[in-house]
């Protein structure tokens, strides 16, 4: 077997995920850390909720449940200014390795989308995964609130195309 890639952290130390900017200006990313090297994957807000519900499911799916509180995500804070593997994901992709039990992510960079070989993959636990899982909640939820009746974020003066019953 040869030596790892650089783009391939193995397994990650810890992967959080985090939202810069005022709600309605927000931009969204995934980092993740192994040893001294870090990785920024810069997202949609829609893709972050994707990777969630991915591994809310396939933790349902293949992994046992984890009782009790998961582990505390702290990379957010402690995350440096310049990242070793920094670009904006086109595609990415959330897998569980049966073998050693851990869930794979692969992205690849919005410039190579359709290339072979991903920019970034790592490997992660269980607890790791459902932290991460439980941190997008968060993140996406501290957004702009949202009407309960269309949908459409609240921003000023909302006006409810379903509250006057004339939706155009």
């Amino acid at each position: 077997m040869g030596e790892p890639k650089d783009h391939d952290f193995g397994d990650v130390d810890e992967i959080d995920a985090e939202a810069i900017g005022a709600p309605g200006q927000r931009t969204f990313r995934l980092m993740a850390e192994r040893g001294g090297r870090t990785a920024s994957l810069w997202l949609e807000k829609e893709q972050l909720q994707a990777i969630a519900l991915i591994i809310d499911q396939q933790v349902a799916r293949f992994a046992h449940r984890l009782s009790g509180e998961h582990p505390l995500v702290t990379l957010a804070s402690r995350f440096p200014s310049k990242a070793n593997i920094d670009f904006k994901v086109g595609r990415m992709a959330v897998g569980y390795d049966e073998g050693p039990r851990r869930f794979v992510f692969t992205a690849h960079d919005v410039e190579d989308a359709e290339g072979e070989e991903p920019a970034f993959s790592c490997r992660a636990t269980q607890p790791q995964v459902q932290s991460l899982s439980a941190k997008i909640t968060e993140v996406v939820a501290a957004g702009r609130p949202r009407c309960p009746l269309c949908g459409a974020p609240i921003e000023g003066k909302h006006v409810c195309p379903a509250s006057n019953g004339h939706v155009h």
